[in-house]
């Protein structure tokens, strides 16, 4: 409530300075308005704002009825209206919001016929019936409507609430309408025609009630004019009435109380309202005695107090006792009066003496009227005629009391409008005694109301009075014309209907703004989408066709790029010297092998931004995939190329930092020179990647050209490995498999044997591994070389158990072994063919194998643990395996790298190596085995440091499978192990 409060203060407010201008719309005699714009301001405030500001209205309708109270001063019982029409007004305002919901709902955009029609013909007429069927018969009953009018002020009140509500209806939904975009785009063509047409009508109606206005008054102030000229003849027939009297009195003797009958007779049957007309002699005080024996038979002059009160006169030196009066009937009481004993008559008395004209009295209360109504004395003072002295002398005083409500009622009767309320004032009487006649209250400022009236200000026997005249109910019901009324209400009903016109007509030019809208929006939407999809079409083309001539590691030119730009250098005319140089990275598979592919691919970007730095601007840097880079530019002399070889070799003489690892590498060059090695980039491309091959041969890290002679070389590599293929696949008998046994060294005892491939070549005899593994891992043939390998010792194991010897075997396994899928399956299906037993096959890895994070290598390597695999760590400590890694793999055995063996004894280095491998080795419950023992020294220093398996020369060389079985049989354990 405290949040809505503000809000329902601001509408009591708008409410009351609507609906207070809208009370003088009223067209007489109506006292209800024919448009109330408020009772369309509640509504809509409700509608728009929520029901719960329904005591704003409460409020601002309580407002507007005090006005209207005090306007049409209303009293007692009547204030009642003061909450009878607040509460019809705050019930009519939610009927009509709970009507509007039910029937066309809310929020509506009015933007269609049939809502538009039946709300403002039919929702909003019908409920705007509850508050003047509420208030009409309340303020009937309470007297502040009259009864007569019931039925029209009833009809009023709902055309002013109807109208009102049909007319803020447009207005509002234009200033305050939800949703506010909506309403602002429809708010130009409602406000302005409605203003527009509403100024219209109001100037109209304005000029219309002027004019009836002025109809009604111009009548009003003639039949006004009427009765002020008879009223004041009325009183100038008084005055006449009091100086023929006082010319009759002035040259008579006094006369009798029948003489003065026959002298007042006439003027009282021509001055009706007269109480009596009297005459007053002068007595003196010692004339009193003779005054009251023959004037009032022996009684005693009278005299009045101030309280009215009457009793014999106290003495005093003269008196004005009243001799004779008439109608003598109705005013013998007042017989003997002494007038001058009068406090409020005395001043009137004393004047009329002085002045010598009749002079007129305060209101005051007749002793002889019963009833309440006031009168006025008039007095006029009689002198005798001027002696020869020339001195007046006061005969007495003749005096006139008339009844004032009888006299302004008698002069209604003739020839004026009776209709007309009459209110006489005496502008010099004490207050609250100064209504000389007319209704009560009459004499107040807000008397006159909103009724035709006049103001008449007159003096009358030395005193002001003022005429006030008002315009009866009955009166304006004569004068009543319809005229400006039945204009008002087709005026108001006009203007209604063309806002219900304008909420038709904006709303379907709304809606059918928002479709084109919503259409132009769709086809905007569409073109967005086609060009964003061109432009992802475009973007993506070009990053297609980037991606097609760039290399998406180290966004370098690709093979497809850079033979494109040789070729055209090659096509220009000058036919300048060209130099192509292929770079290959020594050792590069290691370091994948070992810490993986992510470390591996970021080697290769930090090198080929290396690479970059000594380049000329004309040289043409390109990857060509993998580790292998080419160079392109042209040169003058050799020197040229000799100087950047050597720089772009000390490029890789820093180490390179990758996740904490120092990686030193370096790097093979060949070049081929155009034109003399190749008139074309592939001719080009192929010769310097025999001079590269040609440097790796010649240790690595060096540079050299090529020479013709490498194609010899080059075709030789190829028939290598085309005999490898067809060995591989056609003849496998070619391959053999030779053993090199490990032994305990203390006991003698054989405890194993690593499997190692021959080739027995058809032309060149037997090759070690060494000279075809690296060209099966360049060509793809290692993964068909290791299941042959695989496959061959799984064979001959399980012969020799068939023999009686059961010795475990060892083979190597490629890392690209272990990447394909198909290893598991294929062991399994050995284990089950040869019937191998648990830990008699062992399989030997490469630290690289352990450095990739895929969890799949994890799962790879305990299924084959589940097969009864064992797992050795060959070469341990020649690469970049780590602690964690050796945890979470399940390695049982480590193979000391010959390169720390073959200095012992002696290499303080190597030692520590060595006595720290067998110390974590054994803490990790791991075996040890150490490689390429050849000598005692090695042999007895190994011994002395705690590792007892070893295998090399120093034992046996490895030999065919045969001699292997002979060799173990001669041994110590031959028993045992049969």
């Amino acid at each position: 409530m405290s949040a809505r409060f503000p809000a329902m203060l601001r509408l009591a407010v708008v409410y009351a300075l609507i609906g207070v201008p809208s009370l003088y719309s009223a067209i007489p005699p109506g006292y209800t308005a024919p448009v109330f714009p408020a009772a369309g301001i509640a509504m809509m405030s409700l509608l728009l704002w929520g029901r719960a500001l329904w005591p704003g209205v409460l409020l601002g309708s309580l407002l507007v009825q005090l006005v209207a109270s005090w306007q049409a001063g209303v009293q007692g019982w009547a204030y009642l209206a003061l909450l009878v029409v607040p509460l019809a007004a705050t019930v009519q305002a939610l009927g009509s919001c709970w009507l509007i919901r039910r029937w066309i709902g809310w929020p509506n955009p009015l933007d269609r016929a049939d809502s538009v029609i039946r709300l403002m013909l039919f929702i909003i007429p019908l409920s705007c019936l509850l508050s003047s069927g509420i208030s009409v018969p309340a303020l009937a009953a309470l007297g502040v409507l009259p009864a007569s009018d019931l039925l029209f002020n009833a009809w009023n009140w709902w055309l002013g609430d109807t109208f009102g509500c049909l007319i803020m209806l447009p207005l509002m939904l234009a200033w305050f309408g939800r949703p506010r975009s909506e309403w602002r785009a429809r708010s130009p063509a409602l406000l302005w025609p409605m203003l527009l047409t509403a100024l219209t009508m109001v100037g109209f109606s304005a000029l219309i009630h002027h004019w009836e206005a002025l109809r009604v008054q111009s009548q009003f102030n003639r039949d006004a004019g009427q009765i002020e000229l008879a009223l004041k003849k009325r009183l100038d027939m008084q005055l006449d009435g009091m100086l023929a009297l006082q010319q009759l009195q002035t040259y008579s003797s006094g006369g009798s109380a029948d003489q003065w009958r026959e002298l007042t007779a006439s003027w009282l049957a021509r001055l009706p309202g007269t109480q009596s007309l009297g005459w007053c002699p002068l007595v003196s005080d010692a004339e009193r005695a003779a005054f009251e024996d023959s004037a009032l038979a022996g009684a005693t002059i009278l005299a009045r107090d101030a309280a009215g009160h009457v009793a014999p006169s106290p003495q005093r030196p003269s008196y004005l006792p009243v001799r004779y009066i008439e109608p003598f009937a109705s005013n013998k009481r007042a017989l003997g009066l002494d007038i001058l004993s009068s406090p409020e008559l005395a001043s009137t008395i004393r004047h009329s003496l002085q002045s010598g004209l009749p002079v007129a009295s305060p209101a005051i209360r007749l002793v002889q009227e019963a009833q309440q109504q006031k009168g006025v004395a008039l007095y006029q003072a009689v002198y005798a005629p001027l002696d020869d002295s020339q001195h007046q002398v006061l005969r007495g005083v003749v005096s006139s009391l008339f009844r004032m409500d009888d006299i302004v009622s008698s002069t209604l009767q003739h020839g004026v409008r009776r209709d007309i309320e009459v209110c006489l004032i005496d502008r010099d009487g004490a207050p609250g005694f100064h209504r000389l006649s007319g209704p009560a209250n009459c004499g107040k400022d807000g008397w006159f109301g909103q009724r035709p009236h006049l103001l008449s200000q007159f003096s009358f026997a030395g005193r002001n009075w003022a005429l006030r005249l008002r315009a009866s109910e009955d009166y304006l019901a004569g004068l009543r014309s319809w005229l400006e009324w039945i204009t008002f209400v087709v005026g108001l009903a006009m203007t209604g209907l063309f806002g219900g016109f304008l909420l038709i007509v904006t709303g379907y030019t709304r809606r059918i703004e928002g479709e084109v809208q919503q259409r132009t929006a769709e086809l905007a939407d569409t073109n967005q989408q086609l060009q964003t999809q061109l432009d992802a079409t475009r973007k993506a083309e070009a990053n297609v066709t980037y991606l097609a001539l760039h290399d998406s590691l180290t966004s370098l030119p690709n093979r497809a790029c850079w033979l494109t730009m040789a070729r055209h250098a090659m096509a220009e005319k000058d036919k300048t010297q060209l130099a192509v140089l292929f770079l290959d990275m020594d050792e590069f598979k290691t370091v994948n092998d070992s810490l993986g592919h992510p470390v591996g691919d970021q080697l290769l970007v930090s090198i080929s931004r290396r690479l970059q730095q000594p380049l000329p601007p004309d040289a043409m840097l390109a990857r060509l995939g993998g580790d292998e880079f080419v160079i392109l530019l042209p040169y003058q002399q050799q020197a040229q190329l000799d100087a950047l070889g050597e720089q772009l070799l000390a490029l890789f003489d820093p180490a390179v930092v990758v996740e904490q690892h120092e990686l030193r590498c370096t790097v093979s060059i060949g070049v081929a020179l155009f034109p003399q090695d190749g008139q074309d980039p592939d001719t080009l491309l192929r010769h310097a990647d025999m001079a590269m091959y040609a440097a790796k041969e010649a240790g690595r890290d060096t540079l050299r050209y090529y020479t013709p002679d490498m194609n010899t070389q080059a075709m030789e590599r190829l028939t290598l490995e085309r005999d490898l293929r067809r060995a591989l696949q056609d003849d496998p008998t070619q391959l053999v498999l030779y053993y090199q046994p490990q032994l305990d060294a203390d006991t003698g005892r054989c405890i194993g044997c690593e499997a190692l491939v021959r080739w027995r070549h058809p032309l060149r005899g037997l090759m070690l591994p060494g000279e075809f593994i690296s060209l099966a891992e360049r060509s793809g043939l290692i993964v068909e070389l290791g299941r042959w390998v695989l496959a061959e010792a799984c064979a001959e194991q399980a012969r020799w158990a068939a023999a009686g010897l059961l010795l475990p075997v060892s083979v190597n396994l490629s890392p690209v072994q272990l990447e394909r899928s198909d290893l598991t399956p294929y062991v399994r299906g050995l284990v089950q063919r040869y019937q191998i037993a648990p830990g008699m096959l062992e399989l030997e890895l490469t630290e690289g194998a352990l450095m990739s994070e895929d969890a799949r290598h994890l799962e790879v390597f305990n299924a084959l643990m589940q097969l009864g695999c064992r797992f050795a760590l060959d070469d341990f400590g020649t690469g970049y395996s780590s602690l964690s890694r050796l945890k979470r793999f399940p390695i049982s055995r480590l193979k000391i790298d010959q390169a720390f063996v073959s200095t012992l004894p002696g290499s303080g280095d190597d030692e520590a190596v060595v006595r720290a491998t067998l110390s974590m080795a054994r803490d990790m419950g791991m075996d040890v085995v150490a490689e390429g023992v050849e000598t005692d020294g090695q042999h007895h220093c190994l011994l002395a440091m705690g590792c007892t398996q070893m295998q090399g020369y120093r034992f046996a060389r490895p030999m065919p499978a045969a001699e292997l079985y002979h060799f173990v049989a001669r041994l110590p354990q031959a028993q045992g192990a049969s």
